[in-house]
């Protein structure tokens, strides 16, 4: 029996997050959350790193842009496989070491597909 991928879900609505979380627990990944930038920092520098990160850009306190700058300069998590999703317009470019992005509101089947596709590849 295969361990499921760790997921970290970074996102500041609670009924967002929420609803992600039991999808994608649903949909057999082990799923950590974080309602904001800092949060999540504080959780990945600690083990076990995850999978992958879902991250919403747009968070009080840090925000995804603020998160992706401090995972990108630290040498242990700069490989991270991070897949936003916000609704934030194509107007700024995404950050760097973004693997892919899913655009709010989430279709939940494209998401699922995004994140396996991530996570194998990352594998």
């Amino acid at each position: 029996m295969c361990t499921p991928s760790l997921v970290l879900l970074v996102e500041d609505h609670d009924d967002s997050r929420e609803l992600l979380e039991e999808f994608l627990t649903m949909e057999g990944f082990a799923v950590e959350t974080a309602g904001n930038g800092q949060s999540a920092w504080e959780r990945l520098r600690r083990l076990p790193r995850p999978d992958a990160v879902v991250l919403d850009l747009m968070m009080p306190v840090m925000s995804g842009w603020e998160l992706m700058r401090h995972v990108r300069e630290d040498d242990q998590l700069r490989a991270l496989p991070v897949v936003v999703v916000s609704g934030a317009g194509n107007s700024q470019p995404l950050p760097e070491g973004v693997r892919a992005t899913v655009p709010k509101p989430v279709d939940l089947g494209e998401l699922r597909a995004t994140l396996a596709r991530v996570v194998s590849a990352a594998r």
